[in-house]
């Protein structure tokens, strides 16, 4: 978090303003904002106020300390209410909530500010504080009930007493969260605290794994108000998010779109909640390291990436947006390749539909002045020399000058060794014509686009059918990717 803070602000500390000497009608003006606050040892300071946005803190306001630590800040608009972070140089902060229309007026110490805050006024803050010491309360005794749980290891009785008294404190714990949200249901604070209640399956469906599961994912955010935008404002959401999409749901692309449209479709379109899960889930599945999250990356945009539904982006990010969707689209797991066809050391045009028998193909797509590639195609030479199984190796060389060659003989490649002919870079007329006489095809020309081939090397595995089974691997995953796939037959064919 406080990494995060740093370098979020600390380019704003660098431009505080100069001390001023303190005038009557600074000291009137702080007396009138609406969010007071008192800070033993900020006397004179610059102070800023961030707003939350997810996980993340951003610039919201600047104040000026007078000496005696006094300062203020202007109203927030009621759409952007939520938690901020009030911050002091040395990226020392606290958090306050923002929200119901409140005023606020605290006291602290910078020694110190949760043991020194005093809330004089705002009855979110008081709430929230109150609960941060009775956590700090029931967080000693957990530790000590774990501490008592190692110290008495193997002696059952013991343990089981010490189990039932931790999880009586769960309990009471969990009780005391909703009860706040019964007294205080118009308040912000009672729904952040509320929102890390998570359901509780009934009885009868906890001895059944499955139905429990079920259970719970079906009412994982019965403790969110849906219908509050304030809530993208409160970092607890946004983890209470990223854990459903990453941890509670199967990480199976197609179970994965399901549940973010069942998501998205809880939430009023245009809302900044529909944005921010819309947004975060599009970004979250185009940067997963899970092989096959593309497809709902593709998904997304597809659904969701239209003028009359993204209008918080303009028409250049829409339109980028929508080539990084474009080019996944064609390679998407279990989805049949383009047939590409390449032209190799002897001229020849060799398709990976129509010339190449082989149960397996793997397309390498490589740069000769790649350093990574220099270190991964030897890498691939050997394994293809030692793998006894049915592969060939579609290797498509990102130039056709006599790098190519020279890197080819090098490294000894018994490969499909494959480039596009340098004169269809230079000549439009001449690769028109290689695909009005059928030589070629748009997507081999343009592989670059429609094989997602942004960097290299890059290895996309395709199966008989010429289906994408793995992407975006490593030469030294390779083996036992293609040990899965044929364990995976042997076992269909079996019943």
């Amino acid at each position: 978090m406080k990494t995060t803070l740093f370098l979020i602000l600390s380019s704003l500390f660098a431009l505080s303003v100069c001390l001023l000497p303190e005038s009557a009608s600074a000291q009137k003006k702080t007396e009138t904002l609406p969010y007071q606050f008192t800070v033993k040892g900020a006397a004179d300071t610059t102070i800023y106020l961030a707003n939350y946005y997810g996980e993340k803190l951003f610039y919201a306001d600047t104040a000026r300390a007078n000496s005696k630590g006094q300062f203020g800040f202007k109203r927030v608009k009621p759409e952007n209410e939520g938690k901020f972070a009030v911050v002091l140089p040395g990226q020392k902060y606290f958090e306050v909530i923002i929200a119901d229309g409140e005023d606020i007026r605290i006291e602290s110490d910078t020694a110190d500010f949760i043991a020194n805050m005093k809330i004089i006024e705002s009855e979110n803050n008081r709430i929230m504080y109150e609960y941060v010491d009775y956590l700090s309360k029931k967080k000693k005794i957990r530790e000590k009930l774990l501490a008592d749980l190692e110290e008495n290891e193997g002696k059952p009785e013991v343990t089981a007493q010490i189990k039932e008294k931790y999880n009586a404190l769960n309990d009471e714990v969990i009780a005391h969260q909703k009860s706040i949200r019964q007294k205080h249901p118009d308040k912000l604070i009672s729904q952040e605290i509320l929102m890390s209640v998570d359901p509780e399956p009934p009885l009868e469906l906890r001895e059944d794994r499955q139905k429990a599961y079920y259970w719970y994912k079906k009412h994982y955010f019965d403790n969110v108000d849906l219908s509050d935008d304030r809530i993208v404002r409160l970092p607890i959401f946004h983890n209470k998010f990223v854990t459903y999409l990453n941890s509670t749901v199967v990480q199976d692309p197609d179970t994965l779109i399901k549940a973010v449209d069942e998501l998205v479709a809880r939430t009023e379109p245009g809302s900044e909640l529909f944005k921010y899960i819309v947004h975060y889930s599009t970004y979250n599945f185009e940067t997963s390291k899970i092989m096959g999250m593309d497809k709902v990356f593709v998904h997304m945009v597809d659904t969701y990436y239209k003028p009359e539904i993204a209008t918080w982006m303009d028409d250049d990010k829409l339109e980028n947006i929508r080539d990084k969707a474009k080019s996944k689209r064609y390679t998407l797991l279990g989805q049949v390749a383009p047939d590409l066809v390449l032209m190799d050391t002897t001229e020849q045009w060799i398709s990976t539909h129509k010339d190449l028998n082989n149960k397996y193909v793997l397309l390498y797509f490589y740069d000769p002045d790649c350093g990574h590639c220099k270190k991964e195609t030897p890498k691939l030479v050997s394994f293809f020399k030692e793998y006894e199984g049915d592969l060939a190796v579609y290797a498509v060389s990102g130039n056709n000058d006599n790098k190519w060659l020279k890197f080819i003989k090098k490294n000894e490649m018994p490969f499909h060794n494959v480039s596009i002919p340098q004169k269809a870079y230079e000549d439009a007329d001449y690769a028109t014509n290689l695909i009005l006489t059928k030589k070629t095809n748009y997507h081999s020309l343009k592989y670059q686009e429609h094989f997602d081939v942004y960097s290299t090397p890059k290895l996309i595995l395709l199966d008989k059918e010429r289906k994408v089974r793995a992407k975006d691997i490593a030469v030294d995953q390779l083996g036992d990717i293609l040990e899965r796939l044929e364990e995976m037959e042997k076992r269909a064919k079996e019943g």
